[in-house]
């Protein structure tokens, strides 16, 4: 990014490359901590051991030798999802790799609901501005027959044909006169 060197690191040529370049070089001293939790949630562990039945153990990540934490950390796992701005898939994994997260642990569920709600922004997307058909999710065949896919179809809303990145179904674009209007 501007050729000031900043990378290289995995991402380094993404988003997360181009937010230390613009607030270390073009904007120094104007960058604030924002709560991991809300904003670029990962659903990882902040501690430094094992989660059990969804108890933590082990040591805060954000507070070694800082006793000012009291060794309290929150767990961004626990945290609403309607409190979430922003996340970040690197554990949950990307979700048009149609992964089931059908496990119960905490990390689970929390991607299953981030990827629900991917996958209810795709919908949102293509009923409302591309005018595409709305489905009944329970009812799988007319999902089957306007989307395509029925693995999951309360997690994936018919985008799915089954696990894994081959069993995506992309997102079409619409002929050019829908785009205009």
């Amino acid at each position: 990014w501007g050729g000031m060197g900043f990378g290289p690191f995995y991402g380094s040529m993404t988003f997360q490359g181009i937010i230390p370049y613009f607030y270390d070089h073009l904007h120094p001293g104007t960058g604030v901590e924002l709560d991991p939790c809300t904003y670029n949630n990962m659903a990882t562990n902040p501690r430094d051991k094992p989660t059990r039945n969804d108890i933590v153990s082990g040591n805060c990540r954000n507070g070694y030798n800082r006793p000012e934490f009291n060794d309290e950390c929150e767990d961004c796992r626990s945290r609403p999802i309607g409190e979430i701005f922003t996340t970040h898939f690197t554990l949950c994994q990307k979700p048009w790799e149609c992964h089931a997260q059908d496990g119960d642990r905490i990390q689970e569920r929390l991607c299953r609901k981030f990827h629900g709600e991917w996958y209810r922004v795709r919908e949102d997307l293509e009923t409302s501005m591309w005018k595409r058909g709305v489905v009944d999710l329970a009812d799988t065949d007319e999902m089957t027959k306007v989307r395509g896919g029925r693995f999951q179809p309360q997690q994936f809303r018919g985008y799915c044909k089954g696990p894994g990145a081959n069993g995506y179904i992309p997102i079409t674009m619409p002929e050019s006169d829908v785009l205009a209007k």
